[in-house]
């Protein structure tokens, strides 16, 4: 919504006059009041407040006026004249808001923090995630009309609250009190119709409970059951040989439509017989074989070929001491970083995965953004975000050169016996890794030692299988503060890793597997390659 006019009021820090805002903090709570008309409210990922008048013309967001105040950001509307008396407004995920109306219709969908909605006689509609979001919602009448998501328990009870006064009531909390991220209070008298609906969270949100997790790890199990069938894959994209990169990007919902002659890419690390990283290999050192056949290669000059670099951040609340220091081993990463490299900035807080920056060569967006990483909190669901940080984006660009840095003491709650575990086993997560497309780097934190019982030994055993199934490699550092003396050894590693390209010879891209390869005509020279790809 709300792509085609409005009013558009940034939430952060702005220069104002008259009736536009000034210096309004990220966090100050919203009012929406429109006691002539409904409201239809979408959290969106977003850092800018809009508004306008339904159906959304430009020029009808005339008669909302705003005004603020040291508690809240006031949105009202005027009685309409010609307007329609309706407006809809988007808010930016993370936002409190409040929304009043009388007769009108309160509509909100998306990741909602904090609500609180009042309507006299309007119908009542919230589309959340609910399971992350608790739900208080309190009416003086039975809604004539009540609809709820099928296969949740949501019972809608009378209350009585003093002899003469009864009330209906339907409550829903969150499975567990660490899994909660907000809240949905409403209150009306008479609402005609009462809609609750569990909101999807997208693919690419910024913010996603870890117990989405299963979903990206059960694509990845998926695939590996296709190839050990040869069951024909389902009509999707980015499984395997990719377009010729040349070829202009199709758009998310347009037809895909295919060159004649198609490329396949995979990248390769390659080291020697002691797992020294061996780089500087030119083409003649790498021989291909798809199916048994030798195949026609080029290989992409490491100093050359970007990387798509992932870096997740361990901010649990055990990690609150070590912020700053969390902060200046990230900035050395970034800094590490080549012009066309991609980096993206991931953080576990608050038992949640956040994406801070997607991947982007802006070095001047990933500083701003390390400065603003989120408060250490919450538990630690480790095994469950490295999922997530995978599914994120890395997913989607298989065959390129991707990897993810994973800064922890490896402690999943799991193997601490303590809230906000992860949904996944470790080992569950280590088997599908065997499906990703990207190399896992843990730099492991030594400091978990701390904690005894014999959990940072599990830990690293498990972050070791993972980043030896996924061709990676783990580094150690004594805590956060000794992570910068390991990035060199790491980038020496990540130097290692080559893009190699071809035109297969069997150009019937029908959606079976294709086992490939790579060998390096180097005594001792160790490989470590995906063994093939799906030809969709």
């Amino acid at each position: 919504m709300g792509q085609n006019g409005g009013r558009n009021v940034p939430v952060l820090p702005a220069l104002l006059s008259g009736l536009v805002l000034a210096a309004v903090a990220v966090a100050q709570p919203v009012e929406v009041v429109n006691l002539h008309g409904g409201v239809a409210l979408e959290v969106v990922n977003s850092q800018r407040l809009q508004f306008w008048r339904s159906p959304g013309l430009p020029e009808a967001s005339e008669g909302i006026v705003v005004s603020r105040s040291p508690a809240r950001l006031l949105v009202e509307v005027l009685p309409p004249q010609d307007e329609s008396p309706d407006i809809r407004v988007e808010i930016p995920l993370g936002v409190a808001f409040s929304v009043r109306t009388e007769e009108g219709a309160i509509d909100i969908q998306g990741m909602v923090r904090q609500a609180v909605l009042q309507s006299v006689r309007g119908p009542l509609s919230v589309s959340v995630p609910l399971a992350v979001t608790h739900l208080d919602v309190e009416v003086s009448e039975r809604p004539r009309t009540v609809a709820l998501p099928a296969g949740r328990r949501m019972p809608f009870r009378s209350e009585m609250i003093h002899p003469r006064l009864q009330v209906w009531r339907l409550t829903h909390a969150v499975r567990s009190r660490d899994l909660a991220f907000g809240s949905v209070t409403a209150q009306g008298h008479a609402p005609p119709r009462l809609t609750i609906r569990d909101w999807k969270i997208p693919r690419d949100w910024p913010l996603k409970p870890h117990v989405l997790a299963g979903e990206a790890v059960e694509r990845l199990l998926e695939r590996a059951e296709r190839r050990r069938t040869g069951a024909r894959p389902p009509p999707e994209r980015g499984q395997g040989g990719d377009q010729d990169r040349d070829a202009p990007a199709a758009e998310p919902d347009a037809p895909l439509f295919r060159s004649d002659v198609r490329m396949v890419s995979m990248s390769v690390a390659v080291s020697d017989s002691s797992g020294r990283p061996m780089i500087g290999l030119q083409r003649e050192a790498f021989m291909v074989k798809e199916d048994g056949e030798g195949q026609d290669i080029r290989v992409a000059d490491p100093t050359e070929s970007p990387f798509n670099l992932a870096i997740l951040l361990d901010l649990s609340g055990s990690t609150a001491v070590d912020l700053a220091h969390m902060r200046a081993a990230t900035l050395k990463l970034i800094s590490m970083a080549r012009p066309n490299d991609r980096v993206a900035l991931y953080a576990m807080s608050g038992s949640m995965f956040h994406r801070m920056t997607p991947l982007t060569s802006d070095r001047d967006l990933l500083i701003e953004r390390c400065a603003q990483l989120p408060y250490p909190s919450g538990g630690s669901p480790l095994w469950d975000t490295i999922a997530l940080a995978y599914d994120d984006e890395l997913a989607q660009r298989e065959g390129e050169r991707n990897a993810l840095i994973v800064i922890s003491d490896g402690i999943d709650n799991r193997i601490s016996g303590q809230s906000v575990p992860s949904d996944l086993r470790g080992q569950r997560l280590i088997n599908a890794s065997s499906e990703m497309d990207a190399r896992i780097y843990p730099i492991f934190l030594l400091s978990g030692e701390r904690f005894g019982r014999n959990w940072s030994a599990k830990a690293r055993t498990r972050l070791e299988a993972l980043a030896r199934r996924t061709g990676g490699r783990l580094f150690s550092a004594a805590s956060v503060s000794d992570v910068e003396p390991v990035l060199p050894a790491l980038a020496r590693e990540m130097r290692s890793v080559y893009e190699i390209a071809y035109y297969p010879s069997n150009q019937a891209f029908d959606g079976s597997w294709r086992s490939v390869r790579i060998d390096v005509a180097i005594p001792g020279a160790r490989v470590r390659a995906r063994p093939g790809y799906f030809a969709d």
